[in-house]
């Protein structure tokens, strides 16, 4: 799966679904762009979001959800750098996991 690109992957569930028009016109006139592909590129240092990155995470892990599955979404979720995986992200930062998401969103963002 590594090397089928999340924009192209975005853009044919878009078009699958009718709504390509809707979602770049909307992007286009709250954000002056089209996608996070056009805004960033791989060498612009953008990392994940560390309450968010968190909540996917413990998301993947909870009780039901086959390691297999946790595994792909730790091994093939790449940073937007497009080599550094996840995994190999979160063992250099440990901090992620130990980010609290703010009081008002502690129940939504802790699994």
């Amino acid at each position: 799966m590594r090397d089928t690109c999340a924009r192209a992957r975005l853009m044919e569930v878009l078009d699958r679904r009718g709504h390509r028009v809707k979602y770049t016109e909307a992007l286009q006139g709250h954000y002056g762009f089209t996608s996070i592909w056009d805004q960033w590129g791989s060498d612009s240092g953008l990392l994940p979001t560390p309450v968010y990155t968190r909540h996917c995470v413990l998301a993947s892990q909870k009780e039901g959800v086959p390691p297999e599955a946790s595994d792909s979404f730790l091994d093939e979720t790449l940073l937007c750098d497009r080599r550094t995986t996840l995994r190999k992200y979160m063992a250099a930062n440990p901090h992620v996991m130990a980010t609290l998401p703010p009081p008002e969103l502690a129940a939504r963002y802790s699994g």
